[in-house]
């Protein structure tokens, strides 16, 4: 554990006639390492072809969430079973349900478990094991979640496990996606078809009268986009997030991935002030149909698919409403100089990638920024109360590498801060906690929001393959 705090630097830009000095202000911030809890000894480790993590990935809106003093937290233990553990805050022992009419077979690491509370009626919903599979869908008691101390916690305080979210539609699905509303009710996302061919779908939760309504979809595959990759005709939208501000507008980010040459490209920017069923454009003009690769005023930065941009990255929505993401991929500069031509391969050379932030301003202006640490996984991204953004990724504390690392160099939780006093110019490694560790970083956006607390989902990597390891809590207070 270390205080991590920013310095006061002075950069100098030069430019033909005159020269510009820009100091950035002394914005301390200070990270403070509470505690580190064990959730499970024996979580469940794969043998798959994206890797052995199957409980905290980048595909999960949550997987730790907070409600009513308690956190709750999903994932699969080393019997393939279908876990949610709970504890009281901030320290109180995780007690865990393992149900066991689900037998888990897959070793393929998208098929992860989702967790959504619903504050208006206390339920806790759960959606596992799904890449274009048929859900997998329970959800618990009315007020199981407003009601800890009373209510009894066993897998009884759960329903059967059900294909179809409303009546009579069952539903095969990728990547679901729990989140709140503004008013206390709850919201589900995911992807309809397959990778390069693939729509996102929306439905609302109705806690008044206990059912799923409204299943819509937001995003369509369809269109045709042609680069130096050549011609494709459908593809499928990867989400940065699904983010409320405190007005109440939705806001998403996301990229494409297109079914010819299955690569990423571009950013894409997107809101909807009804809750998801219409939606605008970056300029606020209503789309006349599903948005899709065509759609205008929808790519908000150019990213080729040869720069090798990674998908399902993070974003986060600041108090002023301004949206915040984290991506990485490569340029055509770090490409080149990396040893690489563009387009020879899917992702680039490791050595040519980066992190790149992109923020709107509250005018709809698009901003971005190369950020100094070397690239690990993918990550995620937080605003606190004065805008200061805190970042979380696995990966390394060596700034002498430029690109991304590699397990050798370290596979440590990487806690990286930026300041809104310095708009955002002064990234910086902040905390560190030791691994290594083999998850996508995870954070508790409720706990964050409501008291400065970021708890963060951890799994040791295991000492053989398919070997089980221990999955963590750690709670770090950032002021």
């Amino acid at each position: 554990m270390f205080m991590g705090k920013f310095m006061i630097i002075n950069m100098r830009y030069a430019c033909c006639f005159f020269m510009l000095f820009v100091t950035f202000v002394n914005a301390q911030i200070t990270i403070e390492e509470k505690s580190i809890s064990i959730v499970d000894s024996k979580a469940l480790t794969i043998k798959g072809r994206f890797g052995q993590a199957i409980n905290g990935r980048t595909y999960q809106k949550d997987a730790l969430a907070s409600h009513k003093g308690y956190q709750y937290i999903t994932y699969y233990n080393q019997n393939r079973r279908v876990c949610i553990s709970r504890r009281r805050l901030p320290s109180g022992p995780w007690k865990t349900i393992q149900f066991l009419d689900y037998d888990f077979k897959s070793d393929d690491s998208h098929n992860i478990v989702s967790l959504g509370i619903c504050p208006n009626d206390g339920t806790i919903h759960l959606a596992f094991d799904h890449h274009v599979y048929p859900l997998h869908y329970r959800v618990s008691k009315k007020g199981l979640a407003t009601n800890p101390e009373t209510m009894e916690w066993n897998a009884a305080s759960f329903g059967p496990i059900k294909g179809e979210l409303e009546e009579n539609k069952p539903i095969r699905i990728t990547y679901p996606k729990f989140w709140q509303t503004p008013e206390g009710n709850l919201q589900m996302n995911y992807r309809r078809g397959g990778s390069g061919n693939g729509d996102r779908m929306l439905v609302d939760y109705n806690a008044q009268i206990g059912r799923w309504e409204n299943t819509r979809q937001i995003d369509s595959a369809l269109g045709e986009f042609e680069d130096q990759l050549g011609k494709s005709e459908t593809r499928c939208s990867y989400p940065n997030g699904y983010d409320y501000d405190p007005s109440g507008r939705l806001h998403v980010t996301f990229v494409w991935r297109e079914n010819s040459q299955g690569a990423n490209h571009d950013l894409m920017y997107v809101y909807s002030d009804d809750q998801g069923v219409t939606w605008k454009n970056n300029k606020g003009k209503l789309f006349a149909e599903i948005p899709n690769v065509n759609s205008p005023g929808i790519v908000v930065h150019s990213i080729p698919r040869v720069f090798g941009l990674m998908n399902d990255h993070g974003q986060v929505i600041d108090s002023k409403g301004r949206v915040h993401v984290v991506m990485f991929h490569g340029t055509k500069e770090t490409i080149e100089a990396a040893g690489g031509k563009l387009g020879a391969s899917r992702w680039g050379p490791k050595a040519a990638q980066r992190y790149f932030h992109y923020w709107r301003t509250k005018k709809g202006k698009w901003n971005s920024l190369e950020l100094p640490m070397a690239v690990g996984n993918r990550p995620k991204i937080f605003s606190d109360k004065n805008d200061n953004l805190v970042m979380i990724y696995c990966g390394t504390t060596n700034t002498s590498i430029k690109g991304r690392s590699n397990d050798a160099d370290g596979e440590d939780l990487i806690v990286a801060v930026a300041t809104a006093k310095n708009n955002w110019q002064d990234w910086h490694i902040a905390h560190s906690v030791k691994g290594p560790f083999m998850n996508d970083m995870l954070g508790d956006i409720y706990r964050w929001k409501n008291e400065g607390v970021l708890s963060i989902m951890l799994q040791d990597e295991p000492i053989a393959i398919r070997k089980p390891s221990v999955l963590r809590v750690v709670d770090l207070k950032i002021n």
